[in-house]
């Protein structure tokens, strides 16, 4: 190399080592030279798909490496670290156009096994974040706008799903819900949700807020299972639909909204509002998930809170109308409402003292005051 004055005269040097078969040397050298890497790699690929290119087993190696078991003279070139290398520079500005190169990899494995062009997508994914015009996205009518990578690869659902763990494995997942939806995953899409939902379905609803995110793309999930059907499982349909209800009961919670919330919890029959529904809604309650458990501390609040603010209201205007609203064959007026309301509240205590589950230290003790308040 210094013999040629290589940096001086780059292209003679690169003459001798390529018309002398040193392929691997050659382009080594001239990636070396920023303004030249482009034609480094670009008669590198020529060579690499003409197959004339000797390659290192594992492509995290060295760029060029010499094996024991070659002559002395015969070197190998990484061809996946050189276009890795090259693509480094436009991949976040020019996604497309790295996924190109990438396509070069396709016939590469990583040391853990795995398709080496794969493994880079999900990487480009996960830098860009641009998962619309790589992999595609679902519209309304369930139909799949395709994707960059249906140009290069056959089983998208494949990439996708493979993408979706990579997303998953680095805590992004919003965006992995979305892509096991994608890649019709349908279980673990749901699963994941389901886990996210019940982080946050007590929090108030605001624009932009993680929850509202959330169930925005849980009824956009819904609306499309409903009309064109899925795959999960009943257990994890139930959760989730089911978490769908209580994003709703908490919706109306916060909008003051009190007669409509409590109607809803009652239709959903996770509690129960009379001294014989106890025992049934406790054993029902061994069969929920650990999401819809861990909303239940909330959920009693929010309902004890409920008959808390009906009490109020109805000691403080003294109408009854509402006592034969609900029904109740003895009108007793103001008195009889006031002894259903606190009937209510007694059955809730009842049954929260009665879970086979432990509540948070300071629910059961917050649930009395509130009846307390109710006497």
């Amino acid at each position: 190399e210094s013999h040629f004055n290589g940096y001086q005269q780059p292209f003679l040097y690169f003459q001798v080592l390529f018309l002398t078969a040193q392929f691997e040397a050659a382009i080594e050298f001239l990636s070396r030279i920023e303004r030249l890497r482009y034609c480094a790699v670009h008669v590198a690929l020529v060579l690499y798909e003409m197959k004339l290119l000797v390659t290192p087993p594992n492509s995290q190696a060295q760029l060029l490496t010499q094996d024991p078991a070659d002559g002395p003279s015969i070197r190998r070139l990484n061809i996946a670290r050189l276009i890795m290398m090259y693509t480094r520079k436009f991949e976040v500005t020019d996604a497309r156009e790295a996924l190109q190169y990438f396509y070069f990899l396709r016939n590469l494995k990583t040391p853990s096994g795995e398709n080496l062009f794969l493994s880079c997508v999900s990487e480009l994914v996960l830098e860009t974040r641009e998962f619309d015009m790589l992999l595609g996205r679902l519209e309304k009518d369930g139909s799949r706008k395709p994707g960059a990578i249906d140009w290069f690869h056959q089983d998208t659902q494949k990439i996708t799903e493979m993408v979706a763990s990579d997303t998953e494995a680095k805590g992004m997942f919003e965006d992995a819900v979305m892509l096991y939806d994608l890649s019709q995953n349908h279980e673990k899409a749901l699963s994941l949700i389901n886990k996210l939902l019940s982080q946050v379905v007590a929090s108030p609803p605001s624009p932009q807020s993680t929850r509202n995110r959330l169930a925005s793309l849980a009824i956009n999930m819904a609306e499309r299972y409903s009309t064109l059907g899925h795959e999960a499982s009943p257990m994890t349909t139930k959760t989730f639909y089911l978490l769908l209800d209580l994003i709703t009961f908490f919706d109306l919670c916060h909008q003051g909204a009190v007669d409509e919330a409590l109607e809803l919890m009652k239709g959903i029959k996770l509690l129960p509002f009379a001294p014989e529904e106890v025992d049934h809604r406790v054993n029902n309650f061994k069969h929920y998930s650990d999401e819809i458990r861990r909303c239940l501390p909330d959920l009693l609040l929010a309902t004890m809170n409920i008959l808390l603010n009906k009490y109020n209201s109805t000691r403080a205007s003294g109408a009854h109308t509402t006592v034969a609203r609900l029904g109740l064959v003895d009108d007793g007026g103001k008195d009889t409402y006031l002894n259903y309301l606190r009937s209510h509240a007694r059955t809730l205590i009842m049954f929260a003292g009665m879970l086979p589950y432990r509540l948070p230290g300071d629910t059961n003790v917050r649930l009395v005051q509130i009846e307390v308040l109710m006497s």
